[in-house]
């Protein structure tokens, strides 16, 4: 079956919800439309081209690993530095980092010794975290999985797609994943002020929080700029934006998918905001409030809602008229240090 070219809308919200960022790719769905495997077309491949077995067949309907629960992935019990064991039910309650890392690299080493000053810190505060390595160390602050532990260690490599190290994937107390994106945000919130990093509908430009750096370049971003007005206005732009972003936000996570578009507003002035607002030629902040759109992966692509009454069925219809292409498209601006630079090259 294909989707009927007429359809516009219907051919633009897959690419957005399963966050298309390279072709082919297989987006499995169940019978209620939930995401069963983000992208099988590595496995399809392998298939394709390995005569010698299809072992993968057999495990239809192919249930994507990290969507199951990633604590009955690590096992029983865990070594401390001490070789002493530590039982999985004494981690009951805790937001738990599992750790792949290699101690012969240097950005490992270095990122180690970030994620200790925070583990100390959260450890001292009182917070309920734990870390798990998949590498045993003697001189670990932490836990890691049992040498032997190899079948646990593969599945979770296979789960997460560890390609790089280091990775560090935040999973909630009920074995969840709250981010895959730990070591981004190591460092951006070394002192843990935002622990436990979970996702939210609606976020503050102006503050960035730590779990959703990143996020903007690889997805749709609805922003409301209001950092120029005062107190009341801001707290209606919130309060009118926020029942879009949840019903987005719990779609998402119905769907066992990543969040299709992210909901921002901007209530400060800030060098995030500020370079936003310079790339959408948008001005200096006023007493209005500005609603734009910004599709980051499809070549720096924007688009700034016409009016000024900014309610939640306006934001709707914004999003809609932005799916049915019907806004007019730009693309954002390069900053006059970065070109000055490219042309001096």
């Amino acid at each position: 079956l294909a989707v009927p070219p007429p359809r516009r809308a219907t051919q633009k919200k897959p690419p957005r919800r399963f966050q298309v960022r390279q072709i082919p790719m297989l987006v499995l769905l169940d019978d209620q439309g939930k995401t069963v495997h983000r992208d099988i077309t590595p496995a399809v491949t392998h298939i394709v081209e390995d005569s010698d077995g299809d072992s993968f067949a057999d495990q239809f309907p192919w249930l994507e690993k990290r969507h199951t629960n990633i604590k009955q992935m690590l096992g029983e019990t865990f070594l401390k530095g001490d070789m002493s064991e530590v039982a999985i039910n004494e981690l009951e309650g805790k937001y738990i980092g599992i750790l792949f890392s290699a101690t012969w690299h240097w950005q490992c080493r270095r990122f180690t010794q970030m994620l200790e000053y925070l583990y100390e810190k959260l450890k001292g505060e009182g917070k309920q975290f734990e870390i798990i390595d998949m590498d045993y160390s003697s001189d670990m602050p932490w836990l890691a999985l049992p040498q032997k532990a190899y079948e646990a260690k593969q599945q979770l490599g296979e789960a997460f797609r560890v390609e790089n190290c280091p990775m560090l994937v935040i999973i909630d107390p009920e074995g969840s994943v709250v981010t895959t994106e730990g070591v981004e945000i190591v460092s951006k919130d070394m002192e843990g002020e935002c622990f436990p990093w979970t996702p939210k509908p609606l976020y503050d430009l102006s503050t960035l929080e730590p779990e959703i750096l990143g996020e903007m370049n690889d997805t749709v971003t609805c922003v409301c700029l209001c950092e120029g007005c005062d107190d009341a206005t801001k707290e209606a732009v919130a309060e009118a934006m926020m029942p879009v972003a949840e019903e987005a936000f719990n779609a998402a996570k119905a769907s066992g998918c990543e969040a299709g578009m992210l909901f921002f507003t901007a209530t400060e002035t800030s060098d995030v905001v500020y370079q936003l607002r310079m790339s959408c030629e948008l001005g200096e902040p006023t007493g209005v409030p500005q609603l734009v759109i910004l599709d980051i992966p499809d070549s720096g692509a924007y688009y700034v809602f016409d009016g000024e009454n900014i309610s939640t069925e306006n934001i709707q219809m914004f999003i809609e008229d932005y799916d049915e292409e019907r806004l007019e498209r730009r693309e954002l601006q390069e900053d006059e240090e970065g070109e000055g630079e490219g042309e001096g090259q």
